[in-house]
């Protein structure tokens, strides 16, 4: 299954104003300043060492195309990792060729495009997914120390879930529900800060319940309804009601779809992963997906994620 992750990009100055990113400092371009990253990045690896104690390393193998006409930055990322021992077979006699040493790196890579329309607080990067290969961190963290490196020490690169509602709608119109949680929250007692002798008294628990369904009727009364709540306005203060229950805060369901599943969260979408499955969008040779169909499916699925909020570019998320 081939999947796409999106995440929308920002830059934010000291003063957490987000910038016109095509001139950014009133004259520098972050297309130009992510090419320049990339490039560096084929020279010098990213690696840390992750919770777990093995070695990530993120770096640039594969060509680097610029098109500044179009606004977009495109490559193949290269993620690697230690820890795990796979065996290598034979394909026709499943005898044994070799075996991973847990101190070796294993790689995949990943499709990536990045696209800073002009004139825009906003700009988008898709990455391709594989299990155990999230480079998001490592893209933020390595872009953010070029910026450093090269000057910009007042600039921060900000990346949040870019949801494409057109790929929620369809997913939650043809797929099954699965589970209905229901939110509180509940304020601790207030906390007394000895270090700095101050109280915090904004700390918030959650408690939810799951709601169990009686029949399918009940089911596609039930998804309905979650259905116009997820496209609803509300307030981040405002209490939910649902099926007939006062004074919810949030309402996450779980939905199943074409061998994806995904929750859904009515209020909070920075919980939400934007994680979308394009197998279908996709054009194949020998079951690769084809370089230019993955440019074109990345591009429509961030031209959906613009226009289907009949937003300005600068408000889309």
């Amino acid at each position: 299954m081939e999947t796409f992750i999106i995440f929308r990009v920002a830059l934010v100055n000291k003063a957490k104003e987000e910038q016109v990113l095509s001139h950014f400092n009133g004259e520098n371009d972050l297309l130009e300043v992510c090419n320049q990253s990339y490039y560096s990045l084929r020279k010098n690896k990213a690696d840390y060492m992750d919770s777990q104690g093995n070695k990530r390393v993120f770096s640039i193998s594969s060509e680097i195309d610029f098109l500044r006409t179009e606004r977009m930055l495109i490559t193949h990322f290269d993620s690697a990792y230690t820890g795990d021992e796979p065996e290598i077979r034979n394909g026709e006699t499943n005898t044994l060729n070799y075996k991973v040493s847990n101190t070796e790196l294993i790689t995949r890579k990943l499709f990536s495009l990045c696209y800073i329309p002009k004139n825009s607080k906003y700009g988008y990067v898709v990455f391709e997914t594989k299990a155990k290969h999230g480079v998001k961190i490592m893209f933020e963290r390595q872009l953010q120390t070029f910026l450093k490196s090269a000057g910009y020490n007042d600039y921060r690169i900000v990346l949040t879930p870019a949801l494409n509602y057109n790929y929620l709608s369809n997913f939650i119109i043809n797929g099954k529900l699965k589970k209905v949680r229901l939110i509180e929250n509940t304020f601790k007692e207030p906390v007394q800060l000895s270090l700095f002798r101050e109280v915090a008294t904004d700390l918030v628990s959650q408690s939810a319940r799951e709601i169990k369904f009686k029949s399918k009727t009940e089911i596609y009364v039930i998804k309905n309804e979650l259905y116009n709540l997820f496209f609803s306005e509300s307030n981040e203060h405002d209490k939910i009601n649902f099926m007939n229950i006062n004074g919810i805060d949030d309402v996450s369901f779980e939905i199943s779809c074409n061998g994806s599943t995904k929750i859904f969260y009515t209020k909070d979408r920075s919980r939400m992963r934007p994680i979308i499955n394009v197998s279908k969008l996709l054009e194949y040779v020998d079951g690769e997906p084809l370089y230019n169909s993955m440019i074109e499916v990345a591009m429509t699925s961030i031209k959906e994620i613009l226009g289907f909020n009949s937003l300005d570019i600068d408000k889309a998320a």
